[in-house]
């Protein structure tokens, strides 16, 4: 099995006469600060998608196109990936020259030789300085004003005087950048520890208000006498306090793959920081006061779910990340409502669990972190206590992962004497509700208990609505 770091001297072996490669990029700049990487950047003068399949048929790699109309290829491996792209341009100078920063704009030759830096990189790395490799840098592709905001707060750098002024002109720009582009560079900026700090830095550049006006409107909007901070603030709040309560819950290997959430090869963090990101967007559109001064937000819950879905649609996301961030922008609210009802019977966190399966996990967080950045430390501790306590008897009694199954909907069919409709979902959904509460154990009791529902269907005497609601 071959590592990213043995893929420079493959690659150089599979070079043709003619052909050239050079290590570029993060890869070079990552090797001089010191920091591990499982990535590596390489320039080509030559057939890059020749190069990648062999190069995935040395190492046992996977082999993708990222972009046709560039010739950009990845061969990604067990512990990081490899990728190549053609020069911009007739020569490595030419390359170099069109990069984004100068701390980028450096190279060293595949096969061996010293660091090639035309445009002094290697200084401002040692002054932590962002510097653009040309007046152009910003205008040529936009999306380096969202990088600007990422690498400042990865490295710890601080843009070059003048860099803001030039990001910030060409924030309105960011427009023109395809939603897949603008989302794969958000979900690199949320992968960070603080990762709220670029964000802020993007509000301030005027790249949020362009690539997520949904939030950067929540600036200003204040609340109730609940929160602290306006809603722009209390979400970013939130966004901090995730990995806290991650921790605290009992880490990452709760969390549900970014595969699993439908935004597969990011940072495990990263989906739920999404959601996290977007739970309160809709508060502007929804804030309302009452006769008595009372700051309300009725629905923003479910309107926020619909706008978190037209976000993500527009960063060209899968339908099933979509459904992913829906479902706990809408059910956000739920777990603290029932924390009122403590202490709360086995029936109500069944229910609970059963409106956020199969992300319970991803749903008791985010409420946890919503809870924890709206008073700030103003929290009562008890409040706090109680909301945590709630939120360990939900995950805590969790029914086991493969549920009992005692009828299927033929059976339940059968049963009612009813053909296919909405109503055997609904049966089979209650019957679900009473094996989870062990009020149903066998095939008996369980026929038992689907003539009982569909007896108080019938009659109108079934209560559907979830506790808490």
């Amino acid at each position: 099995m071959f590592s990213t770091q043995e893929t420079g001297a493959v690659t150089a072996t599979l070079l043709r006469p003619g052909e050239d490669a050079w290590l570029v990029g993060g890869t070079v700049r990552d090797t001089l600060l010191h920091r591990l990487s499982d990535d590596v950047d390489l320039a080509v003068q030559g057939d890059c998608e020749r190069l990648a399949r062999e190069l995935g048929d040395a190492t046992g790699g996977a082999v993708f196109n990222l972009s046709q109309r560039y010739a950009l290829w990845r061969v990604l491996l067990p512990d990081g990936r490899v990728d190549l792209t053609p020069l911009r341009g007739p020569t490595l100078a030419d390359d170099l020259a069109g990069r984004d920063f100068t701390v980028n704009a450096l190279a060293r030759p595949l096969a061996g030789g010293d660091l090639i830096d035309p445009l002094g990189g290697r200084d401002d790395l040692r002054a932590g300085c962002l510097r653009p490799c040309s007046e152009e840098a910003f205008t040529d592709d936009p999306l380096r004003v969202m990088r600007l905001a990422r690498l400042a707060l990865d490295l710890g750098f601080e843009p070059a005087p003048g860099a803001e002024v030039a990001a910030r002109a060409a924030a309105d720009a960011l427009a023109s950048v395809s939603g897949e582009r603008v989302q794969h560079e958000l979900s690199a900026t949320l992968a960070l520890p603080a990762a709220t700090r670029a964000v802020r830095r993007l509000s301030d550049l005027g790249a949020l208000a362009v690539v997520l006006p949904e939030l950067d409107r929540c600036r200003g909007v204040t609340q109730n006498h609940y929160h602290h901070h306006d809603v722009f603030e209390h979400t970013l709040e939130a966004l901090d306090h995730l990995p806290g309560v991650i921790a605290v819950l009992g880490g990452d290997k709760y969390l549900a793959s970014p595969a699993e959430a439908g935004l597969p090869d990011e940072a495990a963090i990263v989906p739920l920081a999404y959601a996290a990101l977007l739970h309160d967007i809709a508060k502007p559109d929804v804030r309302a006061v009452g006769e008595d001064g009372r700051v309300m937000f009725w629905r923003h819950d479910t309107l926020g779910a619909e706008m978190a879905v037209a976000a993500l649609r527009r960063l060209g996301t899968s339908r099933r990340f979509q459904e992913y961030v829906a479902r706990l922008i809408r059910e956000h609210l739920r777990l603290g409502f029932l924390v009122r009802e403590m202490p709360l019977s086995k029936r109500g966190l069944v229910r609970y669990r059963r409106a956020v399966e199969p992300f319970v996990f991803e749903a008791i967080a985010l409420s946890l972190a919503d809870r924890m950045a709206t008073r700030g430390a103003k929290t009562p501790p008890r409040s706090l206590a109680r909301h945590f306590r709630i939120a360990r008897d939900v995950f805590g009694d969790a029914p086991p992962a493969t549920p009992l199954r005692l009828l299927d909907g033929d059976e339940v069919m059968a049963i009612l004497e009813v053909g296919p409709g909405p109503e055997v979902g609904e049966a089979l959904a209650a019957l679900r509700e009473e094996i989870d509460v062990g009020a149903v154990t066998d095939a008996a009791q369980a026929r038992e208990s689907v003539l009982a529902w569909w007896r108080e269907r019938q009659t109108g005497g079934a209560d559907d609505e979830p506790a808490g609601a």
